[in-house]
């Protein structure tokens, strides 16, 4: 849909992927799926099972919590990760504000890219620790 050289480019501008050696680099870039979505279709749905990791390349989101809370996501964003490291269902539904480009990894390209670009890992598990002391200042306010 999109060059090849230009996915690794578009790669390397999110934050999630930007250190990331150039071997490893082209790995990501062979695992995800490049694909623009219009405006207004849900990427998730809360209470559904989660079959993919999602990070938003291009455009905006909403995301919206069973609390009633929402959050604004956009270029360098992620989600879907949750469900698919404790195979829960997804905790949120997100649907596109504006068109957005996304990269899209199946769960298999998910763990495998975790265990190829182990910096991904663990910028990963950083924001999730920081989304965690996040709900807990919330809740305790």
């Amino acid at each position: 849909m999109f060059g090849a050289s230009g996915k690794m480019v578009r790669l390397r501008q999110l934050p999630l992927f930007k250190d990331l050696s150039n071997r490893e680099l082209d790995l990501v870039a062979r695992l995800a799926d490049e694909i623009e979505i219009p405006a207004g279709r849900q990427l998730t749905t809360f209470g559904n099972s989660g079959q993919e990791f999602i990070v938003i390349a291009e455009g905006t989101a909403k995301a919206s919590f069973a609390n009633g809370r929402t959050a604004r996501l956009g270029a360098g964003d992620f989600l879907g990760e949750m469900s698919l490291i404790d195979g829960q269902p997804q905790s949120a539904t997100v649907e596109a504000d504006s068109a957005v480009r996304l990269f899209v990894f199946g769960q298999r390209e998910f763990f495998g890219m975790l265990y190829e670009a182990p910096y991904v890992a663990k910028k990963i598990m950083s924001q999730l620790s920081l989304r965690v002391r996040r709900a807990e200042a919330v809740a305790s306010a």
